[in-house]
């Protein structure tokens, strides 16, 4: 037996055994289609208990079983539209990230100590994993990127918050060039920043800035925005921004990769594509209960 199967097992039967008591005790029936050769065996029994294999089956499948038939079905599919190739040189380019930022250069012994047997058990169940799902991300991603920047209004700029419209609207003016824009930068030193790349659904960004982002990401050359943004905080912005003709693919593509409602959308949509269904109602409902992205 694996050790990483003995750390964890240990804990997830007795988890699983106390939902299947549970289920017992309420007099809760299956509802699951599939069947386990055997089912009926015991596996658990004591005073007023008897637990079978079928039970211990469908509590792990209340616990687990949504979330791994849709893993399998998208590794699947991410091997059907991404080469072996792509996949090994992302594969080796996270293992030398993983080893030098997370495993401080000993990926062998990051690895047991969360209890896999080696390191080529963590790499094959753990980062062939990561580089697969962000592979078909940004797959998706290349293909459809100006649609993706539209719809997540995907900005870069520079901000100079100031106490009145008066002055906010005065520096607008003033502002003929980037350098200009620095200069004031430094004068405001205090309240300003380089927000950098930002999207709709950027944490941290003033609430009244993301309204007006709809507005701001459609500017088309780089230069002072026209308009004195009201914040949250009863200050106004003065927007220097950049990056207009969204030539900085790699960083657009980072940046909506991480965005989780687009992560759900983007498998949704390649689930449908290869025409995903489960027969099973019950595990359907459960998987429908994770998104409403994943099924017809």
């Amino acid at each position: 037996m694996k050790k990483r199967n003995i750390i964890i097992g240990g804990s997830l039967l007795v988890v699983i055994i106390v939902c299947c008591v549970f289920y017992v005790l309420t007099g809760n029936k299956s509802a699951y289609q599939v069947k386990i050769s055997q089912g009926n065996d015991t596996l658990v029994s004591g005073s007023g208990i008897d637990i079978s294999k079928q039970d211990y089956f469908e509590a792990l499948l209340d616990r687990y079983g949504g979330n791994e038939v849709l893993n399998n079905a998208l590794f699947t599919i991410a091997e059907k539209e991404l080469s072996k190739e792509e996949i090994d040189k992302r594969v080796d380019e996270l293992v030398e990230t993983y080893t030098k930022n997370v495993a401080n250069g000993d990926l062998e012994s990051y690895a047991k100590n969360l209890g896999y047997e080696s390191k080529e058990e963590y790499i094959d169940e753990m980062i062939v994993t990561s580089a697969k799902q962000e592979l078909l991300r940004e797959k998706y991603l290349k293909e459809n990127l100006d649609q993706c920047i539209k719809d997540y209004q995907v900005t870069s700029f520079k901000k100079i918050a100031v106490d009145k419209e008066s002055t906010a609207l005065e520096i607008i003016k003033e502002i003929k060039s980037v350098e200009d824009f620095d200069k004031k930068m430094e004068e405001y030193k205090s309240t300003s920043e380089d927000a950098g790349l930002v999207t709709k659904e950027s944490s941290g960004l003033d609430q009244n800035l993301k309204t007006a982002l709809e507005k701001i990401s459609q500017t088309d050359k780089d230069g002072v925005y026209s308009e004195a943004v009201l914040l949250s905080d009863g200050t106004y912005a003065v927007l220097y921004v950049y990056n207009t003709d969204h030539k900085n693919t790699d960083d657009i593509i980072s940046a909506l990769s991480s965005i989780s409602s687009l992560q759900e959308k983007v498998e949704g949509i390649y689930l449908k594509k290869y025409h995903f269904d489960v027969h099973d109602q019950k595990l359907k409902e459960i998987i429908q209960g994770i998104s409403d992205q994943y099924l017809e």
